[in-house]
């Protein structure tokens, strides 16, 4: 395989992050992952407390709601991702640096069939790449009887909190007793109205308030509107976006970008200087992406016209992004193979931003990457304060990328990064290194079908070896994997971050949620590309198309697609599965 392919796929696989610097201000230096949800929890004072017994800040977005009546389109994957899907449930975790969605639902559809058993595949779908479920419902509807019976069906899911804020024509009290008699021990998110209400004899409530920017534009604001409630309760901000698309809000919006975007930053450092837990915008275009194929996202930088929707359209998008991974605009930034802020040893990475080569350039063919190409070298610096300089796959003349594989000799921990140019001039950034980190190749942007190979093998002996999935452009098709009685089937799966994994034990694929025996892993040819091999269990067949995901130590890889073939045995296909 050619250098210049993996190139591509790097490039495309974090299309959107050219806006980010890892060379952050002296008040956010160094990177974090945001904890991953880790439930069940419960309120101590002013804080949310995990299983593990650390402090728990949501740090998320809203989805778009759940409606039985547009469950296909938001289910979807193919050219458009829906909003439920576990590709984009993967990019809020891996791309955003995010560990929570609001999940609002349409509460008059509960009564239909499959509603409850539905809605537990999405909270499921976002369980399973680390994510905390915020579960909400519309006004309408959203009665006693509705939080009650919601409440028993998902008592036992400890990343699930339920959301009774916006139940404004019930008695908060009511609806929190009713949750409560359904066993449900998880902190109940309330209206921060209610802390005055009768509910207050709760200890187990998260407050929740709506800020808007307009309102919200010095500390003294903030202190009166949600500060001085964080410093006795933990209090939740929703909503929080600039909402340019409203006539009627936008005017109160700063004209000049780069003042929008102060505004913004301001609220989010003072969230995390009171300890405010927060879910801003939606994710859907238009809104905190652009669009739902390569969900890049959205800019200020443009400008705008108030009320008026144009392509593409303005928002907080990269805000919010270079927040959560403690960058800055406009610089540069470095990614992993699944699209995260940590890189594996001995894995791919990828700079985006100002790289400035001499000219677009890449390796010669083979294992032995030059350490200078395009007149550019990178050096690592690890934990450990030792440098060594790292092959170089693919550099960019001007504003691109830069692919390099990160020294496999490298100590875990937070890294520095140093890009030395030809004309002398540098630049610094950081980046966080860990022993295995899955990132699974596919077409574009680390969404849709896996790169790969299936083998089957018969009792005769007899192989037949064959591609998961080609494309043209944004086009693919995927091929059946064949599962059949008498048959091993095996897919080998591309991509980097596996070789130090360890131990195959440590290493969780899943297939449609249905865990498969992983039979190897490891380096696969060239420097930095690995494979894993799994193996399809013939309870999987007729599956269709589904999601596959890789965990390690936590660490989740990038949803991508696999079609399952056969004919499904009956007990499958009871279950609905296609």
């Amino acid at each position: 395989m050619r250098h210049h392919l993996y190139a591509a796929l790097l490039t495309l696989c974090y299309f959107f992050a050219g806006q980010l610097s890892a060379d952050p201000s002296p008040a956010r230096l160094g990177q974090n992952v945001t904890p991953a949800a880790a439930g069940p929890y419960h309120v101590a004072g002013t804080q949310i407390v995990d299983s593990k017994g650390r402090d728990f800040l949501m740090r998320g977005t809203q989805l778009v709601d759940f409606d039985l009546d547009t469950l296909a389109q938001e289910n979807r994957s193919g050219l458009d991702f829906g909003g439920h899907s576990s590709t984009v449930l993967s990019a809020i975790r891996l791309r955003f640096n995010m560990n929570a969605v609001r999940l609002p639902v349409n509460a008059l559809q509960s009564a239909r069939p499959k509603f409850f058993a539905e809605l537990e595949k999405v909270v499921r779908r976002a369980n399973e790449v680390g994510l905390l479920v915020v579960l909400a419902a519309r006004d309408a509807g959203a009665t006693e009887d509705f939080w009650a019976r919601c409440a028993a069906y998902f008592k036992e899911n400890p990343n699930l909190v339920f959301d009774v804020a916006a139940s404004t024509q019930a008695d908060p009290a009511k609806l929190v007793r009713a949750i409560r008699g359904a066993g449900v021990r998880q902190p109940i998110v309330v209206a921060a109205a209610a802390a005055q209400q009768d509910s207050k004899g709760d200890p187990n409530l998260i407050y929740q308030v709506s800020p808007r920017y307009s309102t919200t534009r010095t500390d003294a604001e903030r202190d009166t509107q949600f500060g001085s409630l964080a410093a006795h309760v933990p209090v939740l901000a929703t909503g929080l976006d600039l909402e340019l698309d409203d006539a009627t809000a936008c005017p109160t919006v700063p004209t000049d970008p780069a003042a929008a975007s102060a505004m913004v930053q301001a609220n989010l450092d003072y969230f995390d200087a009171h300890r405010v837990s927060w879910l801003v915008s939606v994710y859907k275009p238009g809104k905190l992406v652009r669009e739902m194929f390569l969900q890049d996202a959205t800019s200020l930088e443009n400008g705008w016209t108030c009320g008026e929707v144009k392509y593409p359209a303005p928002g907080i998008g990269r805000v919010i992004e270079a927040h959560l991974r403690t960058a800055e605009e406009r610089k540069l930034f470095i990614i992993g193979a699944g699209g995260g802020i940590e890189v594996a040893r001995g894995g791919f990475a990828l700079a985006y931003g100002p790289v400035m080569a001499q000219r677009d350039t890449n390796s010669p063919r083979g294992s032995n990457l030059l350490r200078t190409l395009g007149g550019i070298t990178v050096q690592v610096t690890d934990s450990a304060g030792v440098s060594r300089p790292a092959g170089i796959y693919w550099a960019s003349a001007g504003w691109g990328q830069l692919n390099f594989v990160v020294p496999p000799e490298s100590a875990i921990g937070p890294a520095q990064v140093t890009f030395a140019r030809w004309d002398g001039s540098r630049t610094v950034a950081r980046v966080l290194i860990a022993d295995a980190v899955p990132g699974i190749w596919t077409p574009f942007s680390c969404v849709g079908p896996a790169k790969g190979s299936v083998t089957q093998r018969f009792s005769s002996g007899r192989t037949v070896t064959s591609t998961l999935a080609t494309c043209t452009g944004r086009e693919c098709n995927l091929f059946p994997v064949p599962v059949a009685k008498g048959a091993t089937t095996r897919v080998k799966l591309s991509g980097s971050g596996f070789r130090f994994a360890g131990d195959a034990s440590r290493i969780i694929v899943t297939i449609g949620g249905v865990r498969v025996p992983v039979v190897s892993f490891g380096p696969a040819g060239d420097d930095g590309l690995d494979q894993v091999t799994v193996e399809i269990p013939l309870a999987l067949r007729g599956m269709g198309e589904v999601d596959l995901l890789c965990h390690i130590d936590g660490r989740v890889s990038n949803a991508v697609r696999i079609r399952i073939g056969g004919q499904a045995p009956a007990q499958l296909a009871s279950n609905g599965s296609r």
